[in-house]
């Protein structure tokens, strides 16, 4: 792969601007690779609605490696701290976007937000704080704050949660928005060592070799190479 990105230039300072066709809408992905571990940024998705997007994340990014669970979380019911995200009007509950970017490598995409006419819950309710340490680093999860309003949850994070406080960025989204795999099967029962790059050594090959000698073996091997660099 250090070959192929030696080919292409960084990336642009601002994402691409592309619109978004047919009415699929946009869900960000977090996985948790171990019980009682933190939720890290996956990625992106776009689905017709929320069943959709987790049969979508658990079986591309539910896959990418061993976790437990994987929640989504519809990109219109997310704040930030940065502006990038702002609150949706008060009364006013999970939204849709008008407009559709591709995700940049620091997990943003800023596109314009229409809200749906769907209420959210009032008064004061359980918020999910997700935060970025630094300009491009993945997302975490940090933990629950309760508040009335979004931005009074990034304040209660700043505030009250360590790893928010000298965060680079807060996501909050409210705890009841949270889509989850609620213990669902994600990761298979059968061998899947064949996804992971420890799958990559002295078993693979052995399975190898067990339909091709060491010969032939070595001729794909370098004739692979060969149409992929």
């Amino acid at each position: 792969m250090s070959k192929i990105r030696e080919q292409f230039e960084s990336p642009p300072p601002t994402p691409l601007e592309v619109q978004a066709t047919g009415d699929l809408k946009p869900y960000v992905i977090f996985t948790q690779l171990k019980v009682n571990g933190p939720y890290i940024y996956a990625g992106w998705l776009e689905a017709a609605d929320d069943g959709m997007a987790m049969e979508f994340a658990k079986e591309h990014y539910g896959q990418d490696q061993e976790c437990v669970n994987v929640i989504a979380i519809r990109r219109g019911d997310i704040t930030s701290s940065d502006g990038l995200y702002p609150p949706l009007p008060l009364g006013e509950g999970s939204g849709v976007r008008a407009g559709s970017a591709p995700a940049t490598q620091t997990g943003r995409e800023p596109t314009e937000r229409t809200p749906s006419p769907q209420p959210s819950p009032k008064g004061r309710g359980s918020f999910a704080v997700f935060t970025q340490k630094r300009a491009g680093d993945l997302w975490l999860s940090a933990g629950t704050v309760d508040a009335a309003k979004p931005q009074a949850a990034i304040d209660a994070a700043r505030e009250k949660i360590k790893q928010a406080k000298a965060a680079h960025a807060i996501w909050v989204v409210r705890a009841d928005q949270l889509i989850s795999t609620h213990g669902d099967l994600i990761w298979r029962y059968t061998d899947q060592s064949y996804r992971l790059a420890r799958g990559y050594g002295r078993e693979v090959r052995a399975k190898w070799i067990a339909f091709r000698d060491e010969k032939q073996l070595a001729e794909y091997e370098r004739d692979d190479l060969q149409e992929s660099f």
